[in-house]
């Protein structure tokens, strides 16, 4: 009997040591995973230019909100990059497609080519910094989500935002500014809703605050730097 419960002790043990031998591989693979996915993202974001890191992350209050990045980066130790490049996960190209059908009408380039043509040209005679702002981020959801969802090359949707990016630096003094109208903008939109409101003050708030944020890392432009930003962008 001893005998048994001695051959029972050694058969958990020998079971115990291989499970944690496995959820040591897997863990290792899972950090393997976890820097060759950095790795290539650094790489993406060491090709972008300061143009497109400035138009994505006028576009951060939607991008967060809908497929939040800040949370991934703070695990992966890693840059937002997806708050900064046009460039989204795989996974979130479908249901990307059907965010803009859905609110802008944009199902292909032409249309939200039109779309966002029409936004920016409105926008010099938006009524108060607030409808600004708010149109503002708009324009570059719009923009940069078409071309991260492959209706128009990315080079294309950052040509298209040049006088978005020209007014958002002539009116605006800093993100905090921007932030601030925006949600102005927002809350007496058509549509604005409380629920809708709330949760884009949350996020608002943790692009302002969060380390990793495109709004601490990339540096609001003054208007003298504006032709140095604009030269960094597309030909």
């Amino acid at each position: 009997m001893f005998k048994l419960f001695k051959e029972l002790i050694d058969s958990v043990k020998e079971g115990m040591a291989e499970g944690r031998a496995e959820l040591a591989q897997e863990a290792a693979e899972r950090e393997a995973k976890l820097q060759e996915t950095g790795a290539a993202l650094d790489a993406r974001l060491a090709a972008s230019s300061r143009f497109e890191n400035f138009a994505v992350a006028l576009a951060a209050v939607y991008r967060e909100t809908f497929a939040s990045d800040l949370r991934e980066a703070e695990e992966a130790r890693r840059s937002a990059v997806h708050l900064l490049c046009i460039g989204i996960p795989d996974k979130e190209i479908e249901p990307w497609k059907k965010l803009l059908d859905r609110d802008f009408s944009v199902t292909d380039g032409e249309s939200a080519e039109a779309t966002v043509a029409t936004i920016a040209g409105d926008l010099p005679s938006q009524p108060n910094d607030g409808d600004l702002a708010l149109w503002i981020g708009r324009a570059s959801h719009l923009a940069t989500g078409a071309a991260a969802v492959g209706h128009v090359e990315a080079h294309t949707a950052l040509a298209w935002l040049v006088p978005v990016v020209e007014l958002a630096v002539e009116r605006f003094s800093g993100w905090d500014d921007y932030a601030r109208n925006f949600l102005a903008g927002e809350r007496d939109a058509p549509g604005s809703n409380f629920v809708g409101r709330k949760l884009l003050a949350s996020v608002t708030e943790k692009l302002l605050e969060n380390e990793r944020s495109p709004w601490k890392t990339v540096a609001w432009p003054t208007r003298d730097e504006l032709p140095a930003l604009l030269a960094s962008g597309p030909a």
